[in-house]
């Protein structure tokens, strides 16, 4: 059963309230916006819609089911200066009448918007090959006055190029139909660019924000022992069986070495991460730390060697960025994650994902130079954040915003 949550005249008295209508109204599509009906998930789009208050903001963060009498569209009012809904929508898994489910979110939308009395001058879809289906058909639905932007996260739109090449004409509706492309995953720009027909003009890089940046980057003296910062629950994609055996094969030539693994994980998970290592004759030089929250985390990457993580597909991986501005070097995958981000910047290894010999050689690389990299890092700080500095973020956002809206209300 479909279920509508919270009296339409009360909605609307709460928002005339709350948010004053002399600014811009900004709705967001998002599949990974914190809501109070869902799981944990990356606060990546809250930091950047909450980071430009002086925007009326509606997020519509959306989950999938494959039981049709789950849906739900849920006010949840207020929550931290945005209009928040919660919208369950039905799909089949895999993808399966993905555009279809997609449209039917864009009715979805409609339908609220006019029971709301709202009309949106910018419509931002964040997964452009997911959100960016239902955004295309509710910016058509509004009119053309209405602007769409949409935001392109690697790993997830990499599995539609992929799999769906049907979708070649849809997905080139929305590149025309839309006023700015966003790269959250600068790696995957070129790889777009050469499927479909995009003026240069409209992309710009969208990097997420993370909370310790800086100009002055924290020098000190290392423990010799690499990090890998991953849910364990998705230890596949982050490419820890690999990094496992390299470490093994690295571990063999320094075994003074030794490796932290941070992150939460089901109790199935951390057995068989254990068993893992177990097997690898590695207990007792492999420690499971289990969740730090951010500020903890923060606080002790400076003390590593440097932070390993050769992930499959990884949209951009915040933690990299944390990693760089706490002083240490990184591994990462080549052709994903930050790669794209780092151009002329000596301040690590990009290694092929699932190479186990050149993950073994990375890490031979990172401890040999390791205070080669530092320094450079240490050095670094005014490029790091002048390329990622969470104000310039928000600015260049913020006027985009601004701008695309024409001082529509």
């Amino acid at each position: 059963m479909t279920t509508v949550q919270g009296a339409t005249a009360a909605c609307n008295e709460r928002a005339q309230q709350t948010v004053p209508a002399d600014r811009p109204l900004v709705l967001h599509i998002s599949a990974d916006y914190p809501d109070p009906y869902r799981g944990p998930t990356t606060t990546a789009i809250k930091r950047l819609v909450t980071g430009t208050p002086d925007v009326q903001h509606i997020v519509v963060s959306t989950t999938r089911t494959s039981r049709p009498d789950k849906t739900y569209l849920r006010d949840c009012g207020m929550v931290d200066g945005v209009r928040l809904f919660a919208l369950r929508y039905f799909a089949p898994p895999l993808g399966i009448g993905l555009a279809r489910a997609m449209r039917t979110v864009g009715r979805r939308i409609a339908g609220m918007l006019e029971r709301e009395g709202l009309r949106p001058a910018v419509i931002h879809a964040h997964k452009f090959a997911f959100e960016g289906i239902a955004g295309l058909w509710l910016a058509e639905h509004l009119g053309s006055d209405v602007t769409l932007l949409v935001s392109v996260r690697g790993e997830a739109e990499s599995k539609v190029l992929r799999f769906k090449p049907a979708y070649r004409s849809l997905l080139q509706k929305i590149v025309d139909r839309a006023r700015r492309i966003y790269y959250v995953s600068a790696w995957f720009r070129p790889i777009l660019e050469a499927r479909l027909n995009i003026d240069a003009e409209k992309q710009a890089l969208l990097p997420n924000i993370v909370g310790n940046t800086g100009a002055l980057i924290p020098a000190c003296e290392p423990q010799p022992r690499f990090v890998s910062v991953f849910n364990l629950d998705i230890r596949a994609r982050k490419g820890f069986r690999s990094l496992l055996e390299a470490f093994r094969m690295h571990h063999a030539a320094h075994p003074e070495v030794g490796l932290d693994l941070i992150g939460d994980g089901s109790e199935k998970s951390i057995a068989a991460v254990k068993a893992q290592i177990d097997k690898a004759g590695l207990d007792g030089c492999v420690r499971l730390l289990g969740r730090m929250d951010n500020d903890a985390l923060t606080s002790v990457l400076p003390h590593y060697l440097g932070l390993v993580l050769p992930s499959f597909n990884e949209t951009f991986g915040m933690v990299y960025l944390e990693a760089l501005f706490a002083g240490i070097p990184i591994l990462y995958g080549r052709g994903t994650g930050i790669d794209g981000y780092l151009d002329g910047l000596d301040v690590g290894v990009a290694v092929p994902p699932g190479n186990v010999s050149e993950i073994a050689a990375g890490l031979d690389l990172l401890l040999a130079r390791n205070d080669i990299y530092r320094a450079t890092i240490g050095k670094s700080g005014e490029e790091l954040l002048a390329r990622f500095d969470p104000d310039a973020v928000l600015e260049r956002y913020h006027h985009d915003l601004l701008t695309f809206a024409g001082g529509a209300t």
